[in-house]
């Protein structure tokens, strides 16, 4: 499974493998534009990971993508896709990610 929310890294571009960890059911994450999220996960604790691979920062403009941890069957409104399925103390839960946009510039 490979997912992008935004734009997809080029071909042959050097990514950084790195775990996401979500601290919250609901949570943003920022990733570069150019990212491919390969897998999720869940540690000894129960928290969702997810597997992201990422680009160069100084080369792609950061962008925020909100993740939900949901019941598995349980569908999330709007653009979101689903990542992937992680099974947390006996139960399935879905992951799904929303591309929200670049991250806006603070004065």
């Amino acid at each position: 499974m490979s997912i992008t929310f935004c734009v997809p890294p080029r071909p042959g571009e050097l990514c950084l493998p790195l775990l996401f960890r979500l601290p919250d059911d609901h949570s943003t994450q920022q990733l570069t534009a150019r990212h491919r999220v390969t897998g999720v996960q869940t540690a000894a604790d129960g928290t969702v990971l997810v597997a992201i691979e990422i680009t160069d920062p100084a080369t792609a403009r950061p962008v925020d993508v909100r993740f939900d941890v949901v019941p598995q069957g349980e569908r999330v409104p709007g653009r979101a896709l689903l990542v992937g399925t992680v099974d947390r103390a006996g139960a399935k839960f879905d992951v799904y990610g929303t591309y929200l946009g670049p991250v806006a510039d603070e004065n």
